[in-house]
């Protein structure tokens, strides 16, 4: 948390859009403020961001995402009852259904199920899931490894273990394999990002045989800010952390300068794409 992660994303979308990729940004971190940094308002279903060709911008709202996923789930048993010649009393299904549906768990994986449909998405050319903090992430991406625990909501909703579980294998599959996605850890040159993040990518490769594919390095020095004894030793320090992120990460690394304002719309972010991605003009 706090370490830029939505402003990196947002940044490479911008650049991946303006690259001719039709692409679409999600985020699903409820405390997220991609509507600030692009100046506008962002909502459930995805929005064209404002001047841009190729770029579109959603949210996920817990709340709208529960309740899209108990309709689900209760239009599916429905539909399975009336198939049979067991007798039914609908209004009473639905009561139990609901009672079922009450528990945290129903409601984790509501937001989990919603997370798998952006993998399904077929109208852009990139998806780009702006995560919650690591904790979060990590929880949402361990559901599935005591999968009929969690989704085995009471007696009913167990008829709809079978495809929820096909569909996880084809995703997890897909966030496997590198030709088709990226994981990346966002950080800064600090001890406590450093192990946070590392542990993390440590457990997603052992939880669910991710493996990172890149780390963004934010909030570097730049090298002709603050020549004195504090910025001096300063740079001395990053230094250090940056040998260290070379050392446990091996994989390719993106540095992101400190800046002297936070990045916020199109122009600013745009210019931080092209120093990120190495296209100064």
């Amino acid at each position: 948390g706090g370490v830029g992660k939505s402003v990196i994303a947002c940044t490479t979308s911008i650049y991946l859009a303006e690259k001719g990729f039709k692409t679409l940004i999600v985020t699903t971190d409820p405390t997220s403020h991609l509507q600030n940094i692009f100046g506008q308002e962002i909502n459930y279903e995805p929005t064209a961001v404002s001047g841009q060709k190729n770029l579109f911008a959603a949210r996920l709202d817990q709340k709208k995402t529960f309740e899209e996923y108990k309709e689900r789930i209760i239009n599916h048993l429905l539909e399975k009852f009336k198939n049979t010649s067991m007798p039914i009393n609908v209004e009473a299904t639905k009561k139990k259904i609901e009672e079922d549906l009450r528990s945290p768990c129903a409601q984790e994986m509501a937001a989990f199920e919603k997370f798998m449909s952006f993998f399904e998405i077929t109208d852009y050319d990139i998806v780009i899931i702006d995560t919650a903090p690591t904790g979060h992430t990590l929880r949402l991406l361990e559901l599935p490894t005591a999968w009929k625990g969690f989704i085995d909501i009471g007696t009913l909703t167990k008829q709809t273990s079978s495809e929820t579980s096909k569909k996880y294998a084809r995703i997890i599959e897909t966030m496997r394999n590198p030709k088709k996605s990226t994981f990346v850890f966002v950080l800064f040159p600090e001890y406590t990002p450093i192990i946070e993040a590392f542990r993390a990518s440590q457990e997603l490769n052992k939880q669910a045989g991710i493996k990172t594919g890149l780390v963004a390095i934010n909030f570097i020095l730049p090298d002709n800010a603050g020549k004195n004894y504090f910025f001096n030793n300063r740079r001395k320090q990053q230094s250090k952390y940056l040998k260290e992120i070379k050392k446990r990460f091996k994989t390719p690394l993106i540095s992101v300068p400190f800046l002297e304002q936070e990045p916020q719309g199109i122009d600013t972010l745009k210019k931080l794409g092209e120093n990120i991605f190495g296209e100064k003009k």
